[in-house]
């Protein structure tokens, strides 16, 4: 025979009050039931738990001891059960990201710090990845969520846009470009290009772009690295095309942020990516909450401290 909920719950409010007849009205069960529920606990212990007649009620010396037991029971439940609602809520539990580097080093910490002053208790686990390995973990159970560009192949993928994230071109302050008053892909053709290797979406978004103009993309130097890239733009070697994002933090002298004209502006589109085959958790959900709350500028207004943008 198991001991039940009802049984210790009885016994405590008959310890409590040491009267079955209150213990039976806190309770709201009659005193019958009440007793049959103290008399079956005291089956299953082996021993009465209470030392009655027609005029009083004590604790036994085996219900002293079993006191303590069933106050830890019932303080582990409701324990128990004040974290699995924290979980049902999404206010509490972990909650591992997967980040595309771009983003976390620009449009992710203003998402974490919200987060987490509105979740205290939800642990956070960053993994700041190439997009690839951030869907990889995602597919494999390692992350929860992956912060990336859109994916062109999505099976098994659950991807929710959050913005478009405009790409803005970056050149010295002495190139021909840091005056013009606009800016097209027309007129960035002609000159020497400094970009990231071909495995980043941006690149690949360049590449798509001048394929449209019946051309190869052909960059003058190609490199792995950001800091490279701005030291190669600044030094005159060439132009570059970044995401807003990833420039919003940057401060270096010399170098010239533009945005293209309306009709040629190009973007990627950021998104939050889940797997198919599992329901997003209440901590996902809320975290989703504030990421779509956490935009860039919307009228993409870059606020890039040491780097003039010229519109």
């Amino acid at each position: 025979m198991n001991i039940t909920i009802k049984q210790i719950e009885a016994f405590l409010a008959a310890s409590r009050t040491l009267n079955f007849s209150q213990a039976a009205s806190a309770m709201h069960l009659s005193q019958p039931a009440l007793s049959a529920n103290i008399r079956r606990l005291e089956e299953v212990v082996g021993a009465r738990l209470f030392d009655r007649d027609t005029h009083t009620v004590a604790l036994s010396a085996v219900g002293t001891e079993f006191l303590q037991i069933a106050t830890t029971i019932t303080e582990n439940i409701n324990n128990g059960l004040t974290r699995i609602q924290g979980y049902v809520s999404g206010k509490e539990g972990l909650l591992i990201l997967a980040v595309a580097p771009s983003l976390a080093a620009s449009y992710l910490p203003e998402v974490i710090a919200r987060f987490s002053t509105t979740y205290p208790n939800v642990e956070l686990q960053l993994h700041d990845e190439l997009a690839e390995n951030c869907v990889d973990m995602v597919r494999s159970g390692c992350a929860d969520l992956a912060l990336t560009p859109q994916r062109k192949d999505g099976t098994g993928l659950v991807q929710r846009v959050l913005f478009h994230d405009r790409l803005v071109l970056l050149c010295s302050e002495t190139h021909p470009l840091a005056t013009d008053a606009d800016i097209s892909w027309k007129d960035i053709r002609k000159y020497e290009h400094i970009a990231k290797k071909s495995g980043s979406s941006v690149r690949q978004l360049i590449n798509a772009e001048y394929l449209e103009y019946g051309q190869v993309f052909r960059p003058a130097f190609e490199v792995e690295h950001l800091g490279t890239m701005l030291g190669l733009i600044v030094a005159g070697l060439g132009i570059g095309i970044l995401p807003l994002t990833t420039i919003r933090s940057i401060s270096m002298p010399g170098l010239v942020c533009r945005t293209f004209c309306k009709l040629d502006a190009p973007y990627r589109t950021i998104c939050a990516i889940t797997t198919r085959m599992q329901a997003t958790s209440p901590v996902v959900e809320n975290f989703l909450r504030i990421c779509e709350e956490t935009q860039i500028d919307k009228d993409n207004t870059l606020l890039m401290k040491g780097v003039p943008t010229k519109a």
